[in-house]
């Protein structure tokens, strides 16, 4: 292949990406504010307008797989309908001459998401809750990514907080159950606040020491500053950061997961979201291969309108297996790591199945 057709194709799939990246980013931003229009009818333009310039950052990557698939099936259609594609074949040229510019377009792309993903709509997505919650008075799923998780397991230990985190580390109002063998409460500790004195002893303050005997009886003690050790604590374990998974970096993914690990909090949404920081971007090439191997079957006319056609159907096919994947993991019932990869390797394997048919190394056996 030579490297002045290399550059051509690649420069018509990237042309057409943007092209179809930008329509179906707008087509989504207007359908949006117009199902959420009476919320913005008492708020300045200002206010509206930095809403959704965090939200379209965050749409481009949304929608970037699909873009991906409909440029690509574009792509094939423009070449056949040019005349190109079969100037080509009688060139002697295979698929390959269309497949490898815009799976290397494709490849450089995904690359690009993620690290606009790490680096942009990490950010632009906590912006976003926070602009709909302290403009427009509207709280929809925030208080469950934002309110303090607020029961921890430690060793035999469980701790509830009910107060915020400072950035000290300090936890306000707590309480501390503490269990003897058998599940049953040895003493119960409530205090302004839960402080680390470094390993595995902590500090309570303006506490209140209730202890439960085995024979029924208890007792009662104030302590303006209580010393407790929680085995298997350290200073890091309360340290759960608040938000959504998808907007956290990377780092701190890792770090969450650790910590959650150690107090009995589930980590399967954590695991999804580090899993699909690679896997959703990948998703868009594995779906220009499919697109392709559509495009460019032996039987098919060079109509740019089927080609969008087919790509809107493989895109909503995709999206709907992403979100009963996201539920499955949810409800832990597939691993975190098969519903984000498992969409990748279905496409390539109907693309990669679909090519073989067309170049007939696939073909139904004869009936005897």
């Amino acid at each position: 292949m030579s490297a002045t057709l290399f550059r051509l194709i690649a420069r018509l799939y990237l042309g057409l990406f943007a092209l179809a990246l930008l329509g179906v980013v707008l087509v989504y931003l207007v359908a949006d504010f117009g199902d959420r229009l009476n919320v913005f009818l008492n708020h300045t333009v200002a206010d509206v307008a930095e809403l959704y310039w965090y939200k379209s950052l965050m749409t481009l990557h949304q929608l970037s797989p699909a873009a991906m698939l409909l440029a690509a099936g574009a792509t094939a259609s423009v070449l056949r309908q040019r005349a190109e594609w079969t100037a080509m074949q009688a060139l002697g040229a295979s698929r390959w001459t269309v497949v490898a510019p815009v799976l290397v377009s494709a490849g450089v792309v995904a690359a690009g998401l993620m690290a606009f993903d790490e680096a942009v709509v990490t950010k632009a997505g906590e912006r976003v809750d926070g602009l709909m919650v302290n403009r427009f008075g509207r709280w929809g799923d925030y208080g469950f990514f934002y309110f303090p998780k607020q029961w921890f397991r430690v060793g035999s230990d469980i701790v509830h907080v009910r107060g915020e985190s400072e950035p000290s580390g300090r936890l306000r109002d707590v309480t501390v159950y503490r269990l003897r063998p058998g599940f049953q409460l040895s003493a119960r500790v409530d205090a302004d606040a839960l402080e680390s004195r470094g390993g595995d002893l902590w500090a309570l303050f303006d506490a209140v020491e209730r202890r439960f005997a085995e024979d029924g009886t208890s007792t009662l003690e104030r302590s303006a500053e209580l010393l407790m050790s929680l085995a298997g604590s350290d200073p890091q374990t309360f340290r759960i950061r608040q938000g959504r998974p998808e907007q956290m970096p990377l780092a701190d993914l890792r770090t969450q997961q650790v910590i959650r690990a150690k107090v009995g909090l589930p980590v399967e949404r954590f695991l999804l979201a580090m899993h699909n920081r690679f896997a959703y971007p990948l998703t868009g090439v594995a779906a220009a291969l499919l697109a392709l191997s559509l495009a460019l079957r032996p039987a098919r006319r060079g109509h740019l309108t089927l080609a969008l056609i087919e790509g809107l159907l493989v895109s909503l096919a995709l999206f709907a297996f992403m979100l009963m994947g996201k539920a499955l993991v949810l409800g832990e019932h597939v691993s975190p790591g098969f519903a984000a990869w498992a969409p990748v390797v279905g496409l390539v394997v109907l693309g990669g199945g679909l090519w073989a048919v067309s170049e007939g190394q696939l073909r139904p056996r004869a009936r005897r």
